[in-house]
């Protein structure tokens, strides 16, 4: 008997788009595409799929490895968004070759689903609109300072963990030169930030040493926090542990780095005060100086990579956040 043909991403979007493919629901559905996945939006869910790609440290090619990591994701996002993360659902095949969304035939993919979050309430739709819920921004910070303070510090020595910067520093400015970006910024960023490694190696080893190297979120934008009462945190980069093993000041760097590029320098000093005052962790200042302009140049990698995946006429765009980036980095190294 012969296997019935595996319907292709197209018509998988095209059932999820329509607004019959969910159950009860009659109306308007958003989709969202990103760089891994496409996200489907009913009025009170959010449905994600992942494309079955392939990059650097993923593998989405197989409906296995696409399932393995709806179960990674959800397990992951949990942790700081709670019953947001509903389940997985998986995408079916019936008989006569028809699709559908939910248990009674042969999965032919996995959905994640969320409950769909008020788009008012997300941190940078807050800081663009000028109504930043100050209230619920310090409850945020709260909830991350207890997630760090419950998760297992990692077994990392104070070399080990120096090196690794140094490593990484290294990696990032290697790539980033074989972009059409400003060479003489980079060098300077580069050896400013290797000499920040240099300077204050001791600083460095001490945060391994005092257990603050841990598995954290990984991706800590502002587009990933929810100012709700109480606060939710989604999207944690669930594909990569090496990535999420980071210094709970080097993530809230990034988060406060992400805020001062659209102009809310206020988000990133609520948020170290009241995890300081929680945890009693007051990272120095040489800590962040690193942090912050690295955390940039690494935006500006990530930005830079979309070149090879884009079509020319949006090639530009990546290339302009490319250079927005290491304009802030830069703005960092002058203080």
């Amino acid at each position: 008997m012969t296997a019935p043909a595996q319907p292709r991403l197209e018509d998988k979007i095209a059932f999820l788009a329509a607004a019959s493919s969910y159950p009860g629901y009659r109306g308007e559905v958003a989709v969202v595409e990103t760089h891994l996945s496409l996200i489907f939006m009913t009025r009170e869910r959010a449905y994600k799929l992942k494309k079955p790609v392939r990059r650097a440290l993923i593998d989405f090619t197989g409906i296995d490895a696409r399932y393995r990591n709806c179960l990674e994701e959800l397990r992951l996002n949990r942790r700081l968004g709670g019953d947001t993360y509903i389940g997985i659902e998986p995408l079916c095949l019936l008989p006569g070759g028809r699709l559908h969304l939910g248990r009674g035939g042969v999965p032919v993919d996995w959905l994640v689903v969320m409950r769909r979050l008020p788009e008012q309430a997300m941190l940078d739709n807050q800081i663009r609109a000028g109504r930043l819920d100050g209230e619920a921004l310090a409850q945020a910070a709260a909830l991350l300072a207890r997630f760090y303070q419950a998760e297992e510090p990692v077994a990392m020595t104070g070399e080990q963990y120096r090196q690794r910067l140094v490593d990484n520093v290294t990696q990032l400015f290697a790539e980033l030169e074989s972009f059409p970006l400003p060479a003489d910024a980079l060098r300077s960023l580069r050896q400013g930030q290797l000499t920040l490694l240099e300077t204050h190696g001791e600083l460095f080893a001490a945060r391994a040493r005092q257990g603050m190297i841990l598995e954290a979120h990984g991706d800590l934008r502002p587009e990933h926090l929810c100012l709700s009462h109480p606060p939710v945190i989604i999207d944690c980069l669930e594909f990569s542990r090496d990535l999420r093993l980071q210094d709970r000041a080097d993530e809230l760097v990034f988060l406060a780095m992400e805020c001062d590029k659209l102009g809310a320098p206020e988000v990133g000093e609520t948020v170290f005060r009241v995890y300081g005052e929680i945890t009693g962790d007051w990272p120095q200042a040489p800590l962040l100086d690193l942090y912050r302009r690295y955390r940039a140049c690494i935006r500006a990698r990530l930005c830079a990579g979309h070149l090879g995946d884009v079509p020319e006429v949006q090639a530009e765009h990546w290339l302009r956040r490319a250079r927005e980036y290491l304009g802030l980095a830069v703005e960092y190294t002058r203080g």
